[in-house]
């Protein structure tokens, strides 16, 4: 009798365990996409910011003649492309 009720209750545990896991399952993704999402956007901005520390730098590398020339190259860039930025 003792084994007969062990052995249901094992049965309804087997039975009842997938639903129980189904249900948690999409939130839990839901949350875990939303971190991952959080944390690329987190690197992303943290490595535009490291890019453009970078091309401060070099520029501040240059001297006088090139910083006009740099800017010069970039207006000209700026009108010949058709696209606005």
């Amino acid at each position: 009798m003792i084994f007969k009720r062990k052995w249901l209750l094992f049965l309804w545990m087997v039975a009842v365990l997938p639903f129980l896991i189904s249900f948690t399952s999409p939130q839990e993704s839901r949350v875990n996409q939303k971190k991952i999402e959080r944390n690329r956007a987190k690197k992303e901005k943290e490595a535009k910011k490291q890019y453009n520390d970078a091309v401060k730098r070099h520029h501040n590398m240059q001297t006088k003649e090139t910083k006009a020339r740099m800017k010069q190259t970039k207006k000209e860039s700026k009108s010949a492309t058709p696209i606005n930025r």
